[in-house]
């Protein structure tokens, strides 16, 4: 891990893509620690947007360095997120993205794809879990830099996320049942919890069944049991819904 934050932090001193501003590790390795296939989650703020050129050399550096298909350091799998800070400061919902890397799009990327500027509904959540906990790569800490996500905004992004969210379900179901579950913890407490924690919370308010397949995803997560959902569509579809409808429970 050391060295894929270091040749990443290597290239934003030589290249200065987009003049960057800061640069933060966020997600599982600030909050409870990495799981066994926890991404890298870095925040990258800058002055401007990415040019084209910028965007290629990015891709370029991040598929030579992140995950096990990396062409030249194979290692933990890297999310980035770039964002503009005059997008983000003062904030206004929906929020900009100026930039996204993700080993699920790694092949997009192969072919020549380049990630743009886009709206997306999960900012207010990296941004409100970032500000809790993150560790400064570059620049001043992210608390100083950025404004609070208001908690109409967080509540309004993540029901905005729902629809997309429940479309990965099959062939994602441990990682949308453990979001489902963050995504209720947070509508109930404003934080942003590890997903495992937010589960495990969230477990003993389910019916055993439901209870049961979100308590699988947990320990998946964690690393104490095969990932296999192949024979269990049934069950990670209800226990979704069930997740779901205490979701839309709460929504203002």
């Amino acid at each position: 891990m050391a060295t894929t934050v270091q040749t990443l932090q290597e290239l934003m001193t030589r290249e200065a893509p987009g003049s960057p501003v800061a640069m933060y590790l966020t997600g599982s390795y600030c909050d409870g620690g990495l799981r066994p296939e926890s991404d890298l989650d870095i925040l990258l703020i800058t002055r401007v947007p990415l040019q084209v050129g910028e965007r290629r050399m990015l891709i370029a550096h991040l598929l030579g360095y992140s995950g096990k298909r990396a062409t030249r350091q194979p290692g933990r799998p890297i999310e980035l997120t770039s964002l503009v800070l005059d997008d983000i400061k003062p904030w206004r919902y929906p929020a900009m993205r100026d930039f996204l890397y993700g080993e699920w799009l790694r092949t997009d990327y192969e072919a020549g794809r380049l990630p743009h500027r886009e709206t997306d509904p999960n900012l207010p959540v990296i941004l409100t879990s970032a500000r809790q906990h993150s560790s400064v790569l570059m620049g001043p800490p992210l608390a100083e830099l950025t404004e609070p996500v208001p908690r109409e905004h967080l509540t309004q992004s993540m029901f905005d996320a729902l629809p997309s969210l429940l479309d990965d379900l099959v062939g994602d179901e441990r990682n949308v049942l453990l979001t489902l579950a963050r995504i209720l913890f947070t509508l109930r407490t404003g934080l942003i919890a590890p997903k495992d924690v937010a589960a495990a919370d969230v477990c003993s308010t389910l019916a055993s069944a439901h209870a049961h397949t979100l308590d699988r995803a947990a320990r998946a997560y964690r690393g104490e049991l095969r990932d296999d959902w192949t024979e269990l569509h049934y069950e990670a579809s209800a226990a979704a819904m069930a997740l779901t409808d205490r979701i839309y429970a709460l929504r203002p």
